[in-house]
């Protein structure tokens, strides 16, 4: 009985001890993690400037989870950060004194300038959509510093007719190498569309990048659609670095045996690489800052291959002050960063042409920059998946704008997404966790893109209304399943309950388009997948074999750009469909009308111009925009913001003189909710339907190791009155529900409605 009770003891003993460790790593980590970010977006010194923070954020994370004490974890801070911030101290609570300024002022200080942060929003570690530039911008005040605006990935393409491999099994392969002392990675990849450009198969060499500095074959499967367009395959090059590809091969399956399909050009021996797409030549090259080209001196076979090297594409960027607000000498990042443990890190650093100062100490900073290079960025490893929470998480809690409106405990959800990181496998699970992290911001503008989730859904589409999950459409004419059916279980629980799961995933600040994410989100899984629907006790198993889109598609209600109605004296506009060149082609039929609907029910294609014809002047919303001018961390002291007006200038014929009315619902977002909010603010006409999205303003997006994709807002919007935007949206004069007699009847209540209020 001793025995037992002794062996007992024992085991609960090392369950507390597991226990205590488990929540010692998770102090290590949100360590770590405040320390991150206070250097890497406010500590103005050259040898952080210079590091690559996303394998930082990983190496740390390794450095530092395995930390048994405080004491320890202090110096391991010291160690990994005295290399970028030579200036900056980590003590324990107890030993901590006043930061000994003098360790920050050069003996002389005439040649120096004060260097320091300004960020209006955030620009850096961040990237654009490649059309247009954004309207944020960090930079070191004081500082001349060159800028990298490459791409982010060298690319060779080339595409086929599939019309005679339609329908068949195939295989894309080729041979490639990464040039040593390569920072980057290199994948193959493969597309297939519709006419449509209907993606119907994508697919890359994730898994099996190209890192060695040798030739080995890569090769990807899959199958040709029954109706694909174009079939596009090639090599990217992600990152600084050379790549070599060569000897390119396509076979598709007849009879059981792989039958070799023609690539011109696939060895690369008979023209060079064009810039240009729709050239005369086959392959063509694609990315700012890379140089695409043959190469006679190294190849697989034949003479020739192809090299991808990045040179980048530098400007030099003057380190003029974004605005008037900059902190003193001396001020120091002084805060307690976890219990008993304390940072210490300047805001401002003297600099001149050699440098800021102090200088780190040239041995320690080369011997962590090979470190942090050696790191892995796969997400089925644990220290990477932690690295991507740890730069996620910084990038809000120093630069999202809705934190005033949106009660989150976000140290709470950062330690929630550390603790799953660590029950994750893969990169599947690591996008859900970064999905359900992102999603207590309620910012509809996130989005995480990654992993290798392949979305197909089965035939049908569904809707919440009336407060049930009902089917309003159905692929298949011959199904025994009905447009309005009423469904009662999925996979054996409430649809409540099933979409339960698939919301908790979806950022969105209002009710309407969580629901709206939420209906397409639920039908998704891996193709070939099945989903078992229970409707009026009898029992469905469909299978997820269509895109979303296709389905959508086929759809024999189809949306119309515009249409007439009651012989031409009512004109009803498809703002998700139409452009501004076919509205102003119907503008006799505007100026003839009695009244216009416009259908904003989605996101408008560029046609801000069709308001200028609502208005009698010219007009403006001079402080709806609002960027945030940061120099402190954590959103503390803004300084202010830069105000961005969207000016409506008046343009005949003036419409505004008869009835109009504008439809819209959840699904209206950014910058649909613009176009509603000046239409609210000056009166323009009437709104129905049901409240927008309640996310406005421009989209910033960061890409995290492992090749995922976030985007965010970054700006405050507000509306024209100086009111709250965000998650409330703007509201319809008047309000409409879907009825489920709508649905099967086929009716477009919202239109019903609109035709109805035109007197």
């Amino acid at each position: 009985m001793i025995k037992i009770k002794l062996i007992l003891l024992i085991s609960i003993l090392a369950l507390q001890a597991a226990y205590s460790q488990s929540d010692q790593s998770i102090k290590n980590l949100t360590a770590f993690s405040k320390a991150y970010g206070y250097v890497k977006y406010f500590h103005p010194s050259d040898e952080a400037y210079q590091l690559d923070w996303d394998l930082f954020a990983i190496y740390g994370s390794k450095e530092v989870q395995n930390c048994q004490n405080d004491k320890e974890l202090v110096f391991t801070l010291n160690k990994i950060f005295s290399p970028i911030a030579p200036s900056s101290k980590f003590v324990l609570k107890q030993d901590k004194s006043a930061y000994a300024l003098q360790t920050i002022s050069p003996e002389k200080t005439k040649n120096y300038k004060q260097i320091y942060w300004q960020h209006n929003g955030l620009s850096l570690g961040m990237f654009g959509n490649g059309r247009r530039e954004l309207p944020y911008k960090s930079i070191r005040v004081n500082k001349t510093d060159n800028i990298d605006h490459s791409a982010r990935s060298g690319n060779v393409r080339t595409s086929i007719d599939p019309k005679d491999i339609r329908g068949k099994e195939f295989k894309y392969e080729g041979w490639a190498k990464l040039k040593a002392g390569s920072v980057g990675k290199g994948y193959l990849w493969v597309l297939v569309e519709r006419l449509n450009n209907e993606i119907t198969f994508f697919d890359k060499t994730l898994n099996t990048p190209v890192v060695k500095d040798k030739w080995e074959r890569f090769e990807i499967k899959g199958k040709i659609d029954s109706l694909a367009a174009n079939l596009s395959f090639g090599c990217y090059l992600d990152g600084k670095g050379s790549l070599l590809f060569d000897h390119v091969g396509l076979l598709v399956k007849e009879n059981g045996e792989w039958v070799n399909v023609p690539v011109k050009n696939g060895d690369f021996e008979e023209e060079r690489i064009s810039s240009e797409w729709k050239k005369k030549t086959s392959w063509y090259g694609q990315g700012v800052g890379y140089e695409i080209d043959l190469e006679d001196k190294e190849k697989y076979s034949g003479e020739k291959s192809v090299r991808i090297h990045h040179v980048g594409n530098l400007k030099v960027v003057e380190g003029k002050p974004l605005f008037h607000t900059k902190p003193n000498m001396g001020t120091i990042i002084d805060k307690e960063i976890v219990k008993n443990v304390c940072c210490q890190i300047p805001l401002v650093l003297y600099g001149n042409k050699k440098g800021t100062y102090p200088v780190s100490n040239r041995t320690n900073l080369s011997r962590l920059k090979k470190r942090v290079s050696g790191q892995s960025a796969n997400p089925n490893e644990l220290f990477a998946r932690l690295g991507n929470v740890i730069i996620t998480y910084n990038i809000f809690q120093h630069f999202y704008p809705y934190f005033d409106v949106i009660p989150v405990d976000w140290d709470a959800a950062f330690q929630s997404a550390i603790k799953q990181s660590y029950l994750d496998k893969n990169r599947n699970d690591h996008l859900e966790t970064l999905e359900r992290f992102t999603a207590k911001l309620k910012d509809g503008h996130i989005s995480v893109r990654g992993g290798d989730h392949k979305n197909y859904i089965p035939p049908i589409l569904w809707e919440w209304v009336e407060n049930r999950l009902v089917i309003t459409y159905v692929m298949d004419k011959d199904s025994h399943l009905k447009r309005g059916a009423i469904i009662e279980k999925i996979n054996g629980v409430s649809p409540h309950d099933y979409f339960q799961a698939t919301e908790e995933r979806i950022s969105a600040a209002t009710d309407g388009w969580l629901n709206y994410v939420a209906q397409r989100k639920s039908l998704y899984g891996l193709k070939g997948s099945t989903i078992a629907l229970q409707i009026d006790s009898t029992m469905y198993e469909l299978t997820r074999d269509f895109t979303y889109q296709r389905v959508v598609e086929s759809n024999d209600i189809s949306p119309v750009k515009y249409k007439f109605y009651r012989d031409s004296s009512i004109v009803y506009l498809n703002f998700d469909l139409i452009e501004m060149d076919a509205i102003n082609s119907l503008m006799s039929n505007l100026e003839d009308s009695k009244a216009i609907i416009c259908d904003f029910r989605g996101h408008p294609r560029g046609t801000s111009n069709f308001l200028s014809h609502l208005v009698q002047k010219n007009e403006n919303d001079p402080t709806c925009f609002q960027i945030p001018q940061i120099v402190y961390p954590d959103l503390e002291n803004i300084c202010g913001y830069q105000m961005e007006e969207w000016a409506i200038d008046f343009k005949k014929p003036y419409l505004g003189g008869k009835q109009v009315i504008f439809i819209t619902d959840g699904r209206a977002i950014s910058t649909a909710e613009s176009y509603l909010s000046f239409i609210k603010g000056f009166k323009l006409g009437t709104i129905i339907g049901q409240p927008t999205a309640g996310t406005n303003g421009n989209v910033n997006r960061f890409r995290l190791p492992g090749e995922y994709h976030i985007n965010w807002t970054g700006m405050k919007v507000l509306k024209r009155d100086g009111s709250q935007h965000h998650a409330i949206g703007v509201l319809p004069d008047v309000r409409i529900e879907k009825t489920i007699n709508g649905i099967i009847e086929g009716r477009d209540e919202f239109l019903d409605k609109a035709l109805e209020l035109i007197k």
